[in-house]
């Protein structure tokens, strides 16, 4: 018996060794190359929720773009380097007003031929970097894979072209705040993720299923309760999770349908909220 437990003392020792061993390696595993292109996720409020992944394709790049309100926070991490703004907030405004405010589809179809025309602009600089033997790295708020800016350059370039680097998203980070499930324990377990920038004429449909809903890029909360409550119970919990992740301004406010529009009236800020309703929350 006393040899079995020694046996098992030595194993585990060894094992704990290995461990030891490949853990430094991996945190430096990540290899930037040359000539390509990375999307980099660096989460919603800063380092602090930037992976480690991410950190090091920031130091290895070469050129790095981003906008401004994402090169304050990381300025640790650009020192030194050739860094370029991605996006100015001119084009981000309509008829001189923030595309929060958008409230006609001609106006978002203006606001999306700007974006795109930028895009285009941006891939072009991307690309003469690239072949010059340079790597790049956009840095993209939250995750790229999530309403963020992967969407509008995929179509300027192959797969071969560039990495994404996945990050933590302001969904991931605000539902984090409830300290719940966002996945129902009972009846449909599905969350719906949406952005009513694309309009709210469809939420009615995806409210028919009373699953947990999110909704980022919102703006427009009047309408949004105006339709969910087309299928929803009025009281159906609903919150508004606003600055996710930057413990100065970060709060939530919960409320249920019939009441949200009254608790949230004297909030100035009308953009930097990410909505969640459902049963989740009772």
């Amino acid at each position: 018996m006393r040899v079995n437990i020694l046996n098992r003392s030595f194993a585990l020792g060894l094992i704990l060794v290995l461990i030891a061993a490949i853990m430094p390696n991996y945190s430096s595993s990540m290899t930037v190359q040359k000539g390509k292109l990375y999307f980099v996720g660096v989460g919603p409020a800063g380092p602090e929720m930037a992976t480690l992944q991410a950190i090091q394709v920031i130091k290895q790049a070469d050129v790095v773009f981003a906008p401004k309100y994402i090169q304050e926070p990381f300025q640790e991490y650009l020192k030194g380097k050739d860094v370029r703004l991605a996006w100015p907030g001119s084009v981000y405004m309509v008829d001189g007003k923030p595309y929060t405010t958008v409230d006609s589809e001609e106006k978002l179809k203006r606001l999306g031929r700007a974006i795109m025309k930028h895009a285009a602009s941006l891939s072009k600089q991307f690309k003469r970097e690239m072949t010059q033997g340079k790597s790049v790295a956009l840095l993209v708020n939250g995750d790229p894979c999530l309403y963020s800016d992967l969407r509008w350059f995929k179509r300027y370039f192959d797969d071969s072209d560039f990495e994404v680097i996945p990050g933590m998203s302001s969904f991931n980070a605000g539902a984090a705040l409830f300290k719940v499930d966002l996945t129902q324990p009972r009846g449909l377990n599905t969350v719906i993720i949406h952005s009513p920038m694309a309009g709210v004429s469809e939420i009615r449909k995806l409210a028919k299923h009373q699953a947990t809903m999110v909704f980022f890029m919102a703006g427009r909360l009047k309408a949004i309760v105006k339709e969910l409550k087309k299928e929803y119970d009025g009281e159906t919990p609903i919150a508004l999770a606003y600055f996710i992740g930057y413990p100065d301004k970060q709060k939530v406010i919960k409320g249920t349908l019939n009441t949200i529009l009254d608790d949230t009236a004297s909030e100035p800020e009308k953009e930097m909220y990410v909505i969640y309703v459902g049963g989740f929350m009772k």
